[in-house]
Formats: structure tokens, C-alpha cells, sequence
């Protein structure tokens, strides 16, 4: 999990009753060269681990938020309710951001992206859902599909709150 902004896409296979399935994962990074490669995996996915460095937050704000967006409004996303993790690495270091401060910025960038993509003629936007309430600022807790903001760290293999959320809502 050393990507900015790496996507893992979960196939839907893993624990149940005792049985253990492996689980296909597939990293996308986030360069923007790769989002096409996202488009062909995204409607086999059962979720979404979307991975934001804790450490490097602010410089890369902005694009996290934008290729978020682009998740997060995915028709395909938004119908099949695929749920999202947003895994903030890293949050073992001293200088690293709390999950509760990249929530709060990723929902102010995604309502401002949200505002001005909403003014563009929907008839430009072919694959977009509309995110959030008409008339409030954006929270994660509008959208259709079950979007968690949880902490750890790859490199040590703090990776427990992925695990969970592949427990809990990575449906077969």
C-alpha cells in the first residue's frame, strides 16, 4: 500500500462461516494515466479501498478528492451501493493527519467539486451520478453507498480497519 491514492478494487471473496476464501484484490494506482484501467474493474468490484497517505495529505488533496469524486459518482458504483473505504496510511507517524481531519477536507473538496460540476450541463456528464443533497454541503453519510473513513498503517502491516471492512461489507 505504497501508492498515493492506490484504489484496491475487492473481488468478493473472503471469510464466511468459518471458510476462508481468498480475496482478489487489484491495485490501480492513482495516476491519472491509470483511472481507464479503474473503469474496466469497477463494475466486478464488491469494494473499494480508496488509499489516502496521512503523511502527505495537503499537497495531495486536491487530487484525491478529484479522483474520489469520479468514484464516488460512478453509475455503477452508486447502483450496485459498492462500498468505499477510504484507508488513511501512514497515521503512524507523528506528522501524519487524523482520519477525522482528511474526512473533514475530502468533503469540503468533493462539495466544491460537486458544486461546480453541477453546473456544467448534466448532458456532458455520460457516467456521473449526482453526489449529495440539493442545497447542503456534502458529507460522506449522502451518498447511496456505505463510504467509511478509517486509519492504519501498510508498512508495518497496520492494516486491520481494511480487513474489518472487508468482514463487514465486501458482500459475495
Amino acid at each position: 500500500m505504497t501508492h498515493n491514492n492506490a484504489t484496491f478494487v475487492l473481488h468478493s471473496e473472503l471469510e464466511r462461516k468459518g471458510k476462508i476464501k481468498p480475496v482478489h484484490v487489484i491495485d490501480v494506482p492513482g495516476h491519472a494515466r491509470l483511472k481507464s484501467k479503474l473503469d474496466e474493474v469497477l463494475p466486478q468490484a464488491a469494494g473499494v479501498v480508496f488509499v489516502v497517505d496521512a503523511l502527505d495529505f495537503l499537497s495531495s488533496m486536491q487530487a484525491s478528492a478529484e479522483y474520489l469524486y469520479d468514484i464516488l459518482t460512478k453509475a455503477t458504483v452508486v447502483k450496485k451501493r459498492i462500498p468505499v473505504l477510504i484507508f488513511c496510511n501512514k497515521t503512524d507517524k507523528v506528522t501524519a493527519h487524523s482520519k477525522e481531519f482528511i474526512k473533514k477536507q475530502l468533503e469540503k473538496e468533493v462539495n466544491k467539486l460537486r458544486e461546480s460540476r453541477n453546473a456544467i450541463s448534466s448532458a456532458d456528464i455520460s457516467d456521473e451520478v449526482q453526489l449529495g443533497l440539493p442545497g447542503e454541503a456534502f458529507n460522506f453519510s449522502q451518498c447511496q453507498n456505505k463510504v467509511i473513513v478509517d486509519e492504519g498503517a501498510g508498512l508495518t502491516g497496520d492494516v486491520s480497519a481494511v480487513e474489518q471492512f472487508i468482514r463487514e461489507y465486501v458482500k459475495p
